[in-house]
């Protein structure tokens, strides 16, 4: 069954959209409302069978309203996905070797042809940056009137009782854009990691200019990323980013730096999550409501820790990057006889922090000698050290070694200190 929208605008543009709450049954029960919510998600031709389907299950799962665009139209099994590049001027396509992608994929499109295959080769990076503007044109022209718009990618996971708390402390009426922030020659939101766009920014940004799309793509192809673009075409209209890091996180449990800067805060969004990530932050979600535990008992990253990276962690675990880079110790090189190590030179280093690259006994020692470091990592002479607690991932079947080490004493005496979070839950953001 295919959910038909769900806006009671008399302006919108009907458009197909993904399965709604009102298309799936059971597994939605304590859901929170999101009347007053548009999912918009965003990914590629050559990713969207791999990284969509979860979503259908999970994170659009229950929610009331939700647009999909890619760089080519599908129906995956009723669930529609918009081009979001088909009104892209001829002018800007032409000769403009960003597009080889997009005229690969329509004939593909064509000819019914799996684009997948297409994913190895090809820069859709370059592609991809055009599609933000589209993506905001059409989505206010196929919604007008929605309170809160909530821009995510195939790869970012949504805590949706505190994504409905976050909100709820603020008037859409008035112009907002959240997000994790990120510096450039303007400070703008991460794309990955989502950015969230009040009813009030979206009518000054684009309810008032129709033809945005005209104005902002000459300007593409000279910048990085399309994310960038969303960032200029708001301040443009002098509605500036809210930073709202560490609720949304550029990062995932298994990567997140937990520390005092990222305990106590309700997390909101999470990015570069796999399908099956997606999957078990979902799980944890529904296992806490068969709990008992309520929206006002908000998911922190401390859970996170809890549940997804503490009971993983051990002494010392081989064939494993625990993402360790505080401070990364190897000897001078002549390609690099200056060589810094925080603000000292390799002379001036103590015994033990010389002789870390040396061994994985040796790094240990030196994360032992520093009293504010909770983990270590041994790779082809490198010793690196971390001030804060990563769990990592694994380095499994390459032929170099990698040995990673936690500070196991450490770790729960912080635990201890932290406490419970309780009267100390922080829904501020603010920047890195």
């Amino acid at each position: 069954m295919v959910a038909t929208s769900t806006s009671t605008s008399s302006t919108a543009v009907s458009t197909p959209t993904v399965a709604t709450s009102g298309a799936i049954s059971g597994g939605c029960d304590g859901f929170p409302d999101t009347k007053d919510i548009l999912v918009v998600m965003k990914t590629g031709a050559t990713e969207a069978y791999d990284k969509l389907p979860i979503h259908f299950m999970t994170t659009l799962r229950c929610v009331n309203d939700s647009i999909l665009f890619s760089d080519m139209e599908m129906d995956m099994a009723g669930h529609m996905v918009i081009d979001t590049l088909d009104e892209v001027a001829d002018d800007i396509k032409k000769d403009n070797g960003d597009f080889d992608l997009y005229r690969l994929l329509q004939e593909y499109h064509k000819l019914h042809e799996d684009p997948r295959p297409l994913k190895e080769g090809a820069n859709g990076w370059n592609l991809d940056k055009y599609k933000f503007v589209h993506m905001l044109l059409k989505t206010y022209r196929y919604r007008p009137d929605v309170p809160w718009y909530i821009f995510i990618e195939a790869d970012t996971g949504v805590i949706w009782d505190n994504m409905r708390t976050f909100l709820n402390k603020y008037d859409p009426k008035r112009p907002y854009y959240f997000g994790s922030p990120t510096y450039l020659d303007i400070e703008f939101a991460h794309g990955g990691t989502g950015y969230i766009i009040s009813q009030a920014a979206m009518e000054a940004a684009v309810g008032k200019h129709p033809d945005i799309a005209t104005k902002y793509d000459k300007d593409v192809h000279g910048i990085c990323c399309g994310d960038r673009m969303i960032g200029r075409v708001l301040l443009d209209e002098n509605v500036k980013l809210t930073k709202a890091w560490p609720l949304m996180n550029g990062e995932k449990p298994i990567t997140l730096p937990f520390s005092k800067r990222q305990w106590c805060q309700p997390i909101i969004t999470m990015h570069h999550m796999t399908a099956q990530e997606v999957s078990q932050v979902w799980n944890f979600e529904q296992e806490r409501k068969s709990q008992g535990i309520t929206p006002q008992t908000p998911l922190l990253l401390m859970d996170i820790f809890n549940h997804f990276v503490k009971p993983s962690l051990l002494p010392t675990r081989t064939d494993w990057t625990n993402l360790s880079d505080d401070i990364t110790y190897t000897p001078p090189s002549p390609e690099d006889p200056d060589r810094s190590y925080s603000g000292r030179t390799w002379a001036e280093l103590g015994a033990v922090e010389r002789a870390s690259p040396e061994s994985a006994d040796n790094c240990k020692a030196a994360c032992d000698a520093d009293a504010d470091c909770f983990q270590w990592q041994h790779h082809n002479q490198e010793c690196a050290l971390h001030h804060s607690i990563r769990m990592g991932e694994s380095k499994r079947g390459l032929q170099s070694t990698w040995v990673s080490g936690w500070k196991m004493d450490r770790i729960e005496k912080f635990q201890v200190e932290m406490g419970e979070c309780k009267g100390r839950v922080d829904w501020n953001g603010w920047g890195r």
